[in-house]
């Protein structure tokens, strides 16, 4: 435990961010359009003592079966069309 490994050199200092309120459109095109694989989410509004960081999303989130285990409302409503 008293060993330490600099990770620096292997960082990215200026990730991609997207506010927590994105849709989850928005964010599959932002990972197709710049071919991330991974996004960090900040909150919409940066309180003190918060948080910079609320999450990362990655492109296995962003599967079908992944959002559907998340949002399971949206499968009732898969085969309909809008009027």
């Amino acid at each position: 435990m008293q060993m330490y490994v600099d990770l620096h050199p292997l960082t990215n200092t200026t990730p991609y961010t997207v506010m927590e309120n994105m849709s989850v459109a928005k964010a599959l095109v932002l990972f197709r359009q710049v071919g991330l694989r991974h996004l960090l989410i900040v909150p919409r509004i940066q309180a003190s003592g918060r948080s910079p960081v609320v999450g990362i999303l990655t492109r296995q989130d962003l599967r079908a079966y992944n959002i559907l285990q998340a949002f399971p409302h949206l499968e009732k409503s898969k085969g309909r069309k809008a009027h």
